[in-house]
């Protein structure tokens, strides 16, 4: 119930990737973290874009841009294969209602 509630929030976008989409590059990459940085007076970037991915033996934290462009590609590969906003809304509500029997 609460991650559907959230979702009604303005800076939250939550999506669910069905078991329907098939093979998706979330399945090949594992979970990570696109982390964007706001940008300075001159329009460029606080930072470099990093990806972080927490490990059993550590975390991972890439900034190289052929890195970073691989996981551009896999996240907006995992956006197309999701549910949009509705149908993800409607998934998380009915998993919460067949949880709560």
């Amino acid at each position: 119930h609460r991650l559907a509630e959230t979702m009604d929030l303005p800076n939250v976008s939550l999506r669910v990737v069905p078991f329907s989409a098939g093979l998706h590059y979330g399945l090949v990459s594992g979970p990570f973290t696109l982390l964007r940085f706001p940008v300075n007076g001159d329009g460029q970037p606080m930072e470099p874009p990093t990806v972080y991915m927490e490990g059993f033996t550590g975390d991972l934290y890439l900034d190289k841009p052929q890195e970073i462009e691989r996981y551009d590609g896999a996240f907006t590969s995992l956006w197309g294969a999701a549910l949009d906003h509705q149908g993800t809304q409607n998934i998380l509500r009915q998993a919460a209602k067949e949880f709560s029997r």
